[in-house]
């Protein structure tokens, strides 16, 4: 059966930023169902962000492209450790080709982005290596790193730094636990959905040879992530190896598209991933049901940005097209434009939010249109404070990448910094979400 034009248009980057824009659109009519809109203060924002872009790297063109990466690149009081180099290293010390160490980082990252929703504010992971205490995204990324050394991805006997679809499909929920140290004292939110997805991710990779199957799948060499760089290899023109973001975004895409809970909304029999229905373009009774859902494709954004940096540095790729990828529209960015004012949620949604929430802050299902709202708002906001920042320095040369350097340097620092002053006993964002470990 031929996939739908809605479907095909609402799993592409293109609709990601164009369905936020049609909700903006609405907010700019006043016709906003759950917040309250004042762009006059995205300038605050953009000078709040380049205030933490001078403080930590004094120039935009100096700050790394947010992805994975950054949450291997520790601060311990010996100075700080970039544990993916100091792996690629190794590696190579060993004899370990280059084309393979990036195949091993890209199932690192894959791995590692995909249990990347939202931990709560009451897991940690002590890690005996560095002898520290992270959490949040830094423990989950740490848990996974360790995870991935021990072999637990990994069904060959001959190297255990690989993730591969037999070990993956073969993926327990006291695996997982275990791995991340979850205890009744110590709850992570949604383990075993973390671990479901892994094992969706095991089917997926079993399920397209096409992009992960390799040159050298069999039996003895069952299908991984790191694959897709010899996919990849045969959509290149010119030398260098010159691929675009398309090719990258459709491995993601479709080539991932069973990792994502059929519970999600689905069109025309097609789960369609992180894909919601907006009230704010459902304002006419004749409005049809394909025209009012919102993609954000989060999770599947994440992973992209990571793995460019992977597929760039490593890979020896030039990636052209990477503007088509948007802001990512999660909580420390969303969290940042309401702390700072520019939106502000209506006081029924706010004391509706309370009956789940807690320390004042509302919380929410994904699913709420509420948070459907704030996601698409910041999808458009994120691509104004980039302005915004880019009009403060004309004078200096405008990086490539500058969304995900803006990002990094960056609206997402900002959106945890605010909340740590604003919140400090909890760190946690001004709206918070009911997490299944498988969206934020």
């Amino acid at each position: 059966m031929s996939v739908s034009y809605n479907v095909k248009y609402l799993k592409s980057l293109q609709s990601v930023r164009e369905r936020s824009q049609d909700v903006y659109k609405q907010a700019l009519k006043g016709l906003l169902q759950h917040f309250i809109l004042d762009e006059s203060k995205i300038d605050s924002i953009a000078d709040y962000v380049l205030s933490l872009v001078k403080r930590d790297f004094d120039n935009i063109a100096n700050v790394p492209p947010h992805g994975r990466w950054r949450s291997y690149c520790i601060k311990l009081p010996s100075g700080t450790r970039d544990l993916v180099s100091e792996h690629v290293a190794q590696w190579k010390a060993n004899d370990v080709s280059d084309w393979e160490c990036a195949r091993r980082i890209v199932d690192l990252f894959m791995v590692s982005v995909l249990v990347d929703a939202g931990a709560g504010s009451k897991w940690k992971y002590w890690d005996e290596q560095t002898e520290s205490t992270y959490q949040r995204t830094e423990g989950l990324g740490i848990a996974a790193l360790r995870m991935f050394e021990q072999g637990t991805f990994s069904s060959s006997p001959s190297n255990k730094f690989q993730a591969d679809a037999r070990a993956l499909l073969k993926l327990t929920d006291q695996d997982m636990c275990a791995g991340f140290q979850v205890s009744d004292d110590n709850p992570l939110l949604g383990c075993e959905n973390r671990a479901q997805l892994l094992r969706n991710l095991g089917l997926a990779l079993s399920e397209s040879p096409r992009y992960f199957g390799g040159k050298c799948a069999c039996n003895s060499h069952p299908a991984r992530p790191g694959f897709m760089l010899d996919y990849l290899s045969g959509c290149t023109t010119g030398t260098p190896m010159t691929v675009s973001i398309d090719d990258i975004w459709e491995v993601i895409i479709d080539g991932l598209a069973p990792v994502w809970p059929e519970s999600r909304t689905q069109l025309d029999g097609v789960p369609l991933g992180d894909v919601w229905p907006c009230t704010a373009l459902s304002t006419s009774p004749s409005t049809c049901a394909a025209d009012q859902l919102v993609p954000f494709h989060k999770l599947s954004q994440w992973l992209t940005w990571s793995l460019l940096e992977v597929i760039i540095k490593l890979g020896k790729f030039t990636v052209v097209d990477t503007e088509k990828l948007t802001g990512l529209p999660e909580y420390r960015n969303g969290g940042l434009l309401v702390d700072m004012g520019v939106l502000t949620l209506n006081k029924q949604d706010y004391e509706r939010g309370q009956q789940n929430g807690q320390g004042n802050v509302p919380m929410f299902a994904g699913s709420d249109p509420v948070i459907v709202e704030w996601r698409a708002m910041t999808v458009v906001l994120l691509d104004k404070v980039a302005e915004a920042v880019k009009s403060r320095i004309i004078d200096d040369e405008v990086p490539d990448m500058f969304l995900a350097r803006i990002l990094e340097g960056g609206t997402w620092k900002a959106g945890r910094e605010i909340a740590a002053q604003l919140r400090p006993e909890s760190k946690d964002p001004p709206i918070n979400i009911i997490s299944d470990g498988t969206l934020f």
